[in-house]
């Protein structure tokens, strides 16, 4: 029986996936690009019907963007955990739960006032920027079980 070296019982060290991290910071700058288009048709308290961007509608995506450039930071030094698992669920819900309510809101708002309701390039842009979150952290979440598989480590003689 040949001896094997201890490095051969140590784990691979990670590499991280890079499309994962890429679609991350890529949500979050099509979230931020989002901003200073146009989202919405609001009704003002003086009764006038104006277009405004998504600094003055949706600008909490300003903070979802922030703390998705954090997700990839983290999911860039190390695999994910639980608990980036969970913030990925967490973020996703958020994002869905948000532009759906700009969404029905407009809509809702639009149908009291008896006006066509508009929905500008921002919102859909941000709508997009959801689709690429969800598919990156499908991706990072895969990573750390993809990591794991690849260390073969078999302590069996």
């Amino acid at each position: 029986m040949t001896l094997r070296p201890l490095s051969a019982y140590q784990p691979a060290p990670y590499q991280p996936r890079i499309v994962a991290v890429a679609g991350l910071v890529a949500a979050a700058v099509l979230c931020s690009c989002s901003m200073p288009l146009q989202w919405v048709g609001v009704v003002t308290a003086t009764g006038a019907y104006m277009i405004v961007d998504g600094l003055r509608q949706a600008n909490w995506l300003l903070i979802i963007a922030v703390i998705v450039i954090g997700l990839a930071v983290r999911l860039y030094r190390a695999p994910p955990g639980g608990f980036l698992r969970f913030a990925f669920l967490l973020i996703n819900l958020l994002v869905l739960l948000g532009v759906c309510g700009e969404y029905f809101d407009n809509i809702g708002r639009a149908e009291g006032d008896a006006i066509k309701p508009y929905l500008g390039p921002g919102c859909f842009l941000a709508l997009a920027a959801t689709g690429v979150l969800i598919a990156a952290t499908i991706l990072g979440w895969n990573e750390q079980d993809n990591w794991q598989r690849g260390q073969g480590t078999d302590l069996r003689w």
